[in-house]
């Protein structure tokens, strides 16, 4: 390979592929230099009162070309806003945004600039398809909660690529708090929705005529008392151009005729007059070639210069080129590295492209090289793009790990890789194509997944056989482990053999030293989780711990962060909650701190949190944290995930909506699940849907669905953990008992229920027992045995201290509540009165602490108010101080949290919560 050895150590796995770990953070000017304002520039001239316009409305968008200085006036409104107290945050754009890293930006830029940003605010929009919206939304409702005004700058915005990216900004636009005030910058708008704003008045635009210096300002530019003819002469010749004045300040002003402002790319028009004959002029021919080959650099770092063009005295020439004076950037935190002014840039590379393409080439390559080296693939990557080299680009992203990118950088990471991973790309590098199915995975794209896998597997004789010069064992192992990927977490159903099978090639995998720690660790998580989706909990914890060490010994902090997820399934099934919170807290913290504004792995621990806390009856924090399924579906979930999110969500349905509503919504799911070919989760949505029926009576349409999703009939079939998990094996065991209940068929409920227990309490199904217990009770109530009905609520009751799961027991209040209080007629042991009122409590509070309704804001409180009494949006806006924006901005968020389609229907729901009269 081009750069030598592949290798599992930690710089080569991480090194500022897209965003620092907190360590790396501070030192980090790659990563920082976008989110923060650039540094004050050497002879700084404040325009005060163009400044001072720049802040007096919501929105300032500055449009000019290059050299108009409009980063450097956002950066003096910043730092002026921050100095008065404003959270100020500031985010430069760039060519690759995809929405997923855009929004992660954002996020971390108001983060840095001191606001609280928590996707555990309440949830986006039914229908919401991408974790990026979600984030977005997140970001706005923090704003708004800060209370106090905020500045969002966004510059370059450009770059900013067309699609998706551009959507993800106007939804910030749409949906911005009235304290979020904006201030943009671009070359040329890229189709951010504000042209209603500005004919509105609530954007002030600022163009090119805008920009530049008034004869006034340029005498006080150059600090000089010079007389109104020279003042009115170099405003004549520089057109107030504010790059040309510095040009002129550092080259001396001189005769020269006027050109006017037209084309400002590239060697052409006043550009290159400025530019080519001014500066490159006075350079000596090495000089001037030094300075065009620095163009091609994203920043200029003296020791990547030097490596890269084989010299070692750039520092010096660079201090010595005192053309570049005002032309040569300092980035904050990048220890003497600088950028090329971004007009002098597009200059120098447009004319390297054209005096000398081979140049031109060769050094995009070596650069592409020197920044692999230095553990900056993103960057290499888009030189080697630049260099048009497909091959340099699989190379950089195969040494950089492939696979094991995802399991030491995250989502995000995989997502900034992925628009790399062209369809030549991946033809000419395998293992890069099983790093595109596993962005497929993650994007929800089960099937696209599995058919790309298939041809891979076609193409490399069962992965045996990679690129040449590639590395077969390493394709072979990542073959291995992305099958399981797909296998364990695709919610694929697989038969016992063909589980053994799988398990014991994932295995081999893990225990080759060879494969390095990435991938073990990898593999080993994967192997813990099969171990408790089929109830090994022994094989579970070796596992789980195994995996973990890997993870550490090459500083894999993503892959942590999953690892810690399951090992919290496995203790929440068996009863350990505290351990189960504690591990769900620790994942999201550790991708809070390490990878600032993933949605997708919070979603997940917000997901098994809600369903920990809904066991345990502690709705309110279910209710606050779980995720509307729409935000889970694209994320990459398995069935673990799936099952917590649509288990709370249908209990929330029914509570506030009922049981048509929770159809409904399991019905869609289900649609969605076999449209992926999710058999697992299809079959845990259909035991929903009979469940849900059954509570209504309904046995005959719970026998279509049952009959339907094919389902198993016999207790053996239906308890057997060999060929389902064992998610499966309870949700499809209690649906049954209760269809049975319904039916009549008491005496096949009591032995099912029996069976359900017998299996629970020999693999330590703590959770599953609980729920088994509980639909014994009423099996026994409902055939009039309310002594045997009895022994089943203490059984219970005996267990509850030591698993906290009361919400089995809730959850069947007509009965348990009836039990429960002849219980304490009688005389029982202390501990078991003690957990009967327990319960007894939860039940009294149920109605309180219910799924009733939605948490509203103080400020959607006051537009319910002013709906109930017939306000309309205008005399909202008035009495409330706010614009037509923000009054349709929380009356979607009051129609989301009623799941109303119109005005009315949201005061009706309100008033039945009693939130309005």
């Amino acid at each position: 390979m081009f750069l030598g050895c592949e290798s599992d150590a930690p710089v080569e796995l991480g090194g500022g592929l897209l965003l620092a770990s907190p360590e790396e953070e501070d030192r980090s000017w790659l990563f920082t230099g976008r989110v923060t304002p650039p540094a004050r520039p050497p002879h700084y001239f404040r325009r005060t009162e163009l400044v001072k316009a720049l802040e007096k409305g919501r929105i300032a968008l500055l449009m000019a070309p290059a050299g108009f200085g409009k980063t450097s006036l956002l950066a003096d409104v910043c730092r002026r806003q921050r100095g008065q107290g404003t959270l100020s945050a500031w985010l430069t754009l760039a060519d690759d945004d995809a929405p997923e890293v855009l929004a992660a930006y954002l996020l971390h830029s108001f983060e840095r600039a001191g606001l609280n940003v928590s996707v555990q605010t309440p949830q986006e929009q039914p229908g919401a398809s991408v974790p990026a919206e979600r984030a977005v939304m997140a970001l706005t409702r923090a704003i708004e909660f800060h209370a106090a005004p905020c500045l969002l700058v966004l510059d370059e915005v450009e770059r900013l690529p067309a699609g998706p990216p551009v959507e993800l900004v106007n939804t910030l636009l749409r949906f911005r708090p009235p304290n979020l005030h904006l201030a943009v910058a671009g070359r040329r708008n890229p189709g951010l929705d504000l042209q209603d704003e500005i004919l509105a008045g609530r954007a002030t635009r600022f163009g090119a005529e805008e920009l530049r210096f008034s004869s006034a300002e340029i005498a006080r530019f150059f600090s000089l008392d010079l007389p109104p003819v020279t003042v009115r002469q170099l405003a004549k010749r520089t057109e107030g151009w504010p790059v040309a004045l510095q040009l002129y300040r550092n080259l001396g002003v001189g005769e020269r005729r006027s050109v006017p402002v037209s084309d400002l790319r590239g060697d052409r028009g006043v550009a290159a007059n400025f530019l080519g004959v001014r500066l490159l002029r006075g350079l000596s021919p090495g000089d001037r070639e030094f300075v065009l080959d620095l163009g091609l650099f994203d920043w200029i770092d003296p020791e990547l210069v030097d490596e890269v063009l084989g010299v070692s005295n750039s520092r010096v020439r660079l201090e010595n080129t005192p053309e570049l004076d005002g032309l040569l950037l300092p980035i904050e935190g990048g220890s003497g590295v600088r950028r090329f002014h971004p007009l002098l840039r597009d200059y120098c590379a447009a004319r390297r492209l054209r005096e000398d393409r081979s140049r031109f080439r060769t050094l995009h390559h070596a650069i592409a090289r020197a920044l692999a080296h230095r553990g900056h693939p993103l960057p290499a990557v888009r030189h080697a793009r630049a260099a048009g080299d497909d091959q340099l680009v699989g190379e950089i992203l195969e040494h950089a790990g492939a696979v094991r990118l995802f399991f030491a950088e995250g989502i995000l990471r995989l997502s900034a890789i992925d628009s790399y991973l062209t369809p030549a790309v991946v033809s000419a590098h395998p293992r890069l194509g099983l790093l595109r199915c596993l962005a497929l995975v993650f994007e929800g794209k089960v099937p696209e997944a599995n058919a790309l896998f298939a041809e891979l597997r076609g193409r490399t004789r069962d992965f045996t056989q990679d690129r040449v010069g590639g590395d077969a064992r390493r394709l072979y192992a990542e073959s291995v482990l992305l099958e399981g990927q797909l296998a364990f977490f695709g919610c694929m159903r697989m038969g016992a053999s063909a589980m053994a099978a799988l398990t014991a090639k994932v295995a081999a995998v893990a225990d080759d030293e060879a494969n390095g720690p990435a991938v073990r660790g990898a593999c080993y998580t994967l192997l813990a989780a099969a171990n408790h989706q089929r109830a090994q909990f022994t094989a579970n914890r070796r596992h789980s711990r195994l995996g973990t060490e890997s993870y550490r010994s090459c500083n894999a902090q993503h892959g942590i962060a999953r690892a810690e997820l399951h090992a919290g399934i496995a203790a929440m099934a068996q009863g350990r909650t505290v351990e189960a919170a504690d591990c769900y807290a620790r994942a999201r913290r550790t991708v809070k701190r390490r990878f600032p504004g993933e949605t997708a792995t919070a979603i997940f621990a917000d997901a098994l949190t809600a369903e920990l806390s809904l066991e345990r009856n502690r709705l309110r924090g279910a209710d606050r944290l779980a995720p509307e399924p729409a935000s889970v579906r694209q994320t990459g979930a398995w069935l673990d995930v799936y099952a917590a999110t649509y288990d709370v969500a249908t209990e929330r349905t029914l509570a506030r909506q009922g049981a048509a509503d929770a159809l409904t919504l399991l019905h869609e799911a289900n649609v969605h699940a076999r449209n992926l070919g999710l058999a697992s989760l299809e079959r845990h949505l259909a035991a929903l849907q009979v469940s849900v029926l059954a509570g209504e009576r309904d046995t005959q349409a719970a026998g279509q669905v049952w009959s339907d999703a094919a389902l198993p009939e016999t207790t053996p079939e239906i308890l057997d953990l060999s060929g389902q998990t064992w998610r499966e094996m309870e949700a499809v065991a209690c649906a049954r008992i209760r269809w049975l209940t319904a039916l009549g068929s008491l005496d096949d409920a009591r032995t099912l229920a029996h069976g359900l227990r017998e299996t629970a309490a020999q693999k330590g199904l703590a959770r599953t027992l609980m729920r088994g217990l509980a639909a014994a009770m009423v099996v026994e109530h409902e055939a009039g045995n309310p002594e045997r009905a009895a022994e089943f609520v203490r059984e219970f009751l005996a267990r509850l201290p030591g698993t906290d799961y009361p919400r089995a027991l809730v959850r069947e209040s007509p009965v348990s509540g009836f039990l429960l209080r002849r219980l304490l007629e009688a005389a029982v042991p202390p501990r078991i009165r003690s957990a009967a009122e327990a319960v007894l409590a939860h039940l009294a509070d149920d109605k309180a602490e219910s799924f009733a309704g939605p948490a509203f804001t103080p400020r959607e409180l006051e537009v319910l108010q002013l709906l109930a009494g017939g306000a309309r949006d205008r005399e909202i806006a008035a009495v409330l101080g706010l614009s037509a924006n923000g009054v349709r901005y929380h009356l979607k968020n009051i129609y989301r949290k009623t799941r109303a389609k119109s005005r009315g229907d949201a005061v009706r729901h309100a008033r039945s919560l009693g939130v309005v009269p």
